[in-house]
């Protein structure tokens, strides 16, 4: 039977597995995360904030394709994270899924059509994935974070903080993965070629997590269910994968319990497939 590649095929099934994640870019040039279900082959897209051409090529890269997005969920309206959307929703008949404040203060980059509103803890469900909007602080109009819950695994998605939200130490206690922010370096951007003001809008309640903040956060909330962590939206002149790992390394001398599989995310390159 000749099904043509843009049929939604059911994904490679593990035993146990319920959901795969790609993270197709993560980084001030552009964030987008693939999140599909294990049993229905259905996807999502947390983030558009890189080209449709983009988004297409790196899902290829693992024999998806645009036609298994089923709908579109937006943080907030800043460039890296909707800079693709007018392309890919003019293509694509798929919802997009943002609060409305996200949609008024997007003077550019709007979705195409199919745009609809979503509340602080209010559950969407798209086939068998189900999506929840929590409040985070950044400087943005109505930024929000993501659970996406699909049969009995959790996936956090929570980047852009400029410091711990709300809900989020609660939810990193019920995931069983996590794309967690680790922006900076503190000593790089000190030291770095950014100019003051920059640095402190960096730093502050509305800017970006750390790698000692991540590592902290991590420290205090995370148990033996988040087996997997991904650390993204790396800076490129303030941070380095290695800065990163070093903290990681940190972490494990304090937390000799905790032992979960740790993904550095690319700000270049489509990442490997992550089964929860």
């Amino acid at each position: 039977m000749n099904l043509g590649a843009g049929s939604l095929l059911p994904a490679p099934f593990h035993k146990d597995a319920y959901m795969h994640i790609i993270v197709l870019n993560s980084g001030s040039n552009g964030n987008a995360v693939y999140v599909e279900s294990a049993v229905s082959g259905a996807g999502v897209l947390l983030d558009c904030g890189i080209s449709r051409r983009q988004i297409e090529q790196r899902l290829k890269v693992h024999g998806r394709y645009l036609q298994h997005i089923r709908g579109v969920f937006v943080t907030h309206e800043h460039a890296d994270h909707v800079r693709g959307l007018p392309v890919l929703t003019r293509q694509l008949a798929i919802p997009t899924y943002m609060t409305e404040a996200t949609f008024r203060g997007m003077h550019r980059n709007k979705p195409y059509k199919g745009h609809r509103f979503i509340g602080y803890n209010e559950e969407v469900q798209v086939e068998d994935i189900h999506v929840t909007a929590y409040a985070k602080t950044h400087d943005a109009a109505d930024p929000v974070f993501f659970l996406v819950r699909i049969g009995k695994k959790r996936f956090l998605y929570a980047t852009d903080l400029g410091e711990e939200a709300e809900e989020l130490g609660r939810l990193l206690g019920l995931a069983d993965a996590a794309l967690l922010e680790s922006n900076y370096d503190e000593s790089m951007l000190e030291n770095g070629p950014y100019p003051p003001y920059l640095k402190a809008r960096i730093r502050a309640a509305h800017g970006h997590l750390s790698n000692v903040q991540a590592m902290e956060l991590l420290q205090r909330h995370a148990n033996g269910r988040l087996r997997t962590i991904i650390l993204g939206h790396l800076s490129e002149n303030n941070n380095t994968p290695e800065c990163v790992q070093k903290e990681v390394d940190l972490l494990f001398s304090r937390r000799t319990d905790f032992r979960p599989r740790v993904v550095i995310a690319s700000r270049h390159t489509v990442g490997e497939i992550l089964t929860i």
